[in-house]
């Protein structure tokens, strides 16, 4: 079996991380315990979605063919998981299936969040709401990075994919940000441009890497993950080199409460535990998750529903050319 840390992702520019104890330590725990099968009593990282709706309709997301109900994460549900993983818990994003900033207290929400201790608070967007205004709240609130979701380098590419936004708004937007740190003398957030790498943008690649290495602290791409929802299948694709590292580093939830365990569980087809009415100590260490962790240590994702029909296990698989066979579903949980 292959335990594979950040296993779609890479960095094609990336500044300096901060050189504290604690942050080291949160980066080791990171990268450490899943390859030791060490989920400790509490997740390394927790991401609260405080939004399920999104403003834009891009073509390789499930918010353009599937989207999910919408609703709002409300104030009381957000304190009370922070309250609860305050200097247990390193790190934090406001974020899973839909687009932060539409949240009206987003930025009081981050600032709750670094007021608690967080070692980083993070924030993907695709930048279409970042306002000067957003901008300056989100420096007040001292977000740590800020990833944006930016598919090209120019407007007839872009604009093809991610539906519904304008490549010239958000290049002024982040430019405006960008400015605005100098102005004010911090280097927080630290701004990470973000691509998935698909036939639309490919050919871009180094292009896409120049224009933006001259405006963003860093930049990073994304594998392209299938996330069109699936029904029940009758046979199943089964890897004994795949392992999952989420189940050891992060735990998502939904605006309602509700914990799905990993990205590629969109449609919370199969729910862990729901954090308005437990502890998030309760449902990490919980029968659910741990029976997820031991499908995966023992290689046998494909005996999960949900595992089997997860784009990101799929993406993984064939990216690394793990050896598979396929055989008839029967699913244990």
């Amino acid at each position: 079996m292959t335990m594979i840390v950040d296993a779609t992702f890479s960095h094609v520019k990336k500044t300096d991380d901060p050189k504290t104890s604690r942050y080291a330590e949160y980066r080791k725990e990171w990268n450490t315990r899943p390859v030791e099968h060490r989920a400790g009593e509490y997740p390394v990282h927790i991401d609260l979605e405080v939004a399920s709706g999104c403003n834009l309709k891009c073509s390789i997301c499930y918010q353009s063919f599937a989207p999910p109900e919408r609703g709002f994460m409300s104030m009381e549900l957000f304190k009370k998981v922070i309250d609860e993983c305050e200097g247990k818990v390193y790190s934090f994003k406001p974020n899973f299936r839909g687009e932060p900033l539409l949240h009206p207290q987003i930025a009081e929400m981050l600032k709750y969040v670094k007021d608690k201790g967080f070692v980083e608070t993070m924030m993907n967007s695709n930048c279409m709401l970042l306002t000067s205004d957003m901008s300056k709240k989100l420096i007040d609130a001292h977000l740590d990075k800020l990833i944006c979701s930016v598919d090209g380098c120019t407007a007839d590419v872009y604009e093809s994919i991610r539906i519904g936004a304008k490549f010239d708004t958000v290049l002024e937007n982040i430019k405006y940000l960008q400015s605005l740190k100098k102005e004010l003398g911090v280097d927080y957030p630290k701004v990470r441009i973000q691509m998935v790498d698909q036939p639309k943008n490919h050919e871009q690649m180094q292009e896409y890497v120049d224009f933006w290495s001259n405006i963003a602290d860093d930049v990073g791409v994304e594998l392209m993950n299938d996330w069109h929802p699936k029904e029940a299948l009758d046979k199943v694709v089964k890897c004994k080199d795949f392992e999952c590292s989420m189940l050891y580093q992060r735990m998502i939830v939904l605006w309602d409460g509700r914990v799905v365990g990993c990205c590629g569980n969109n449609y919370a087809k199969l729910v862990l535990g729901n954090v308005a009415k437990q502890s998030v100590k309760l449902v990490w260490n919980g029968v659910p998750y741990n029976t997820l962790r031991y499908l995966s240590e023992s290689g046998d994702t494909h005996l999960s529903k949900v595992c089997s029909e997860c784009g990101y296990r799929t993406t993984v698989i064939n990216h690394n050319k793990f050896p598979t066979n396929v055989e008839k579903a029967n699913y244990l949980i």
